[in-house]
């Protein structure tokens, strides 16, 4: 699998499909703390208004990654059910996942956090697809990946918020209703 991996994220950088989607915030929560919540993907969608949903209790390479997106608008009547695999976990700094759509759709997508020192992160958000199929519907999936990116960056700013009122960050810290 890691060579598979590996051989797929070099044919994704040579790629001329698209330039990445990527962003980042800097949140005053201390790397460890965020880190934490974060790898519980079953709360993104307390937090994410991206996720409707996730299923993952927790983040491990080579493990299925299992969630269902909002539509990138509101008045879209759709659920956008994903499966990817997760490629890479380096704890305390980031995580990749692979998406295979079907034939001719590759997608790779990284979220990582960067100690900034003094209790604040750099949270950020990457991503890149490719494929005749991606650039059949190209349009669609750039508006998502920067809808997954901003709704991530603003998700990221509420755990701050969150984090300011409480001084931790639990999952009994979240809103009970998800954040969409």
């Amino acid at each position: 699998m890691v060579d598979q991996a590996k051989a797929a994220a070099e044919a994704l950088a040579r790629s001329n499909d698209m330039e990445p989607v990527q962003g980042s915030v800097d949140v005053a929560i201390p790397t460890g703390v965020l880190w934490e919540l974060f790898t519980q993907a079953n709360q993104w969608p307390r937090w994410n208004a991206c996720f409707y949903w996730a299923a993952n209790g927790d983040l491990a390479a080579g493990a299925n990654l299992v969630w269902c997106f909002q539509p990138i608008r509101w008045w879209y009547l759709y659920k956008f059910p994903a499966i990817a695999r997760i490629v890479e976990v380096e704890p305390a700094d980031h995580v990749t996942w692979h998406v295979t759509a079907v034939p001719g759709f590759f997608a790779r997508h990284t979220y990582s956090v960067e100690d900034l020192g003094a209790g604040r992160t750099r949270f950020s958000s990457w991503e890149q697809a490719m494929g005749p199929e991606f650039r059949l519907t190209r349009g669609f999936w750039i508006a998502h990946f920067v809808f997954v990116r901003d709704r991530s960056l603003e998700g990221a700013k509420l755990l701050e918020a969150i984090y300011r009122e409480r001084g931790r960050l639990t999952p009994n810290d979240l809103p009970r209703r998800p954040v969409w």
